[in-house]
């Protein structure tokens, strides 16, 4: 009798160890069928190639803002004349191309780029077509109250911006601070843009020609940051998330410890 139950027990113990095995398997079969892989990858970052200042900003633009019209991509030479390691030093300006404006820039105790919580910067996203608005003047609670404006979405502004020609100031349709104020009290997760700024160029350089306090100069983008809500400039292919049901934006910038924005990879997922 004592031997039966003996080999019961082993049976017992085979028999359990054989369900975890299986169980283990399926688990492991389902956790990598289970990864949403996204239909299409769309890439919303410019290229950043040496032009990139002019390509963005053009000439004025640039002056404005007292940055270099031509990025420097200058080879590491070693210490050893045969060592070889094809390393590169790269300028590139804080909030070039696709970037992330951090609060830090403008608000005392704001958080810096590598301050800001990645998941803030990957969710759904709503991309509102906006390249019937006059790029010449700016864009009024009116253009935007009958679109669908989602709590806690990321909201993405395709506004149809391009190089600036000759002369000129980078010209589109940017946020007045009415309707900044009106879309960040939307609570919305994060605004997502191809604007350069989402201020308008020649508007901040009346204001500063006048000395006007910097809360007036940057009323339109304290709005969102007061509020903690990420602001992405400078995106690019925005037209091709037109049309498409799920889309995900996902845009992760350098973590950099500095009081500035900081260049971003951004794309979008679609499902």
């Amino acid at each position: 009798m004592r031997e039966t139950y003996k080999r019961v027990a082993v049976w017992s113990l085979q028999f359990c160890g054989l369900v975890f095995i299986v169980a283990l398997l399926g688990c492991r079969g389902r956790s990598s069928e289970t990864i949403p892989m996204p239909e299409e990858i769309i890439d919303l970052s410019p290229v950043i190639t040496k032009d990139l200042p002019v390509r963005e900003f053009g000439h004025r633009g640039v002056e404005f803002l007292g940055i270099k019209e031509r990025l420097t991509f200058t080879p590491v030479v070693p210490a050893k004349e045969n060592y070889s390691f094809g390393l590169s030093y790269f300028e590139l300006p804080s909030n070039l191309g696709a970037h992330l404006d951090a609060p830090a820039r403008l608000l005392k105790g704001g958080d810096r780029p590598d301050q800001i919580p990645l998941k803030r910067l990957y969710g759904r996203a709503r991309v509102i077509d906006l390249r019937w608005k006059d790029r010449h003047s700016p864009l009024q609670i009116t253009d935007l109250e009958n679109y669908t404006i989602v709590p806690n979405e990321i909201l993405i502004l395709f506004v149809g911006y391009t190089q600036p020609q000759d002369e000129d100031w980078p010209t589109y349709s940017s946020l007045s601070v009415q309707a900044a104020q009106w879309l960040a009290a939307k609570k919305i997760g994060a605004l997502a843009t191809d604007m350069p700024s989402i201020g308008s160029f020649s508007r901040y350089a009346e204001l500063m020609e006048k000395g006007r306090l910097p809360e007036e100069v940057w009323a339109e983008r304290l709005a969102f940051m007061q509020l903690n809500i990420p602001v992405v400039e400078g995106l690019t292919n925005l037209g091709h998330l037109l049309g498409k049901r799920n889309v995900v934006f996902v845009g992760f910038p350098l973590g950099i410890a500095d009081d500035a924005g900081a260049p971003m990879r951004a794309a979008a997922l679609i499902y």
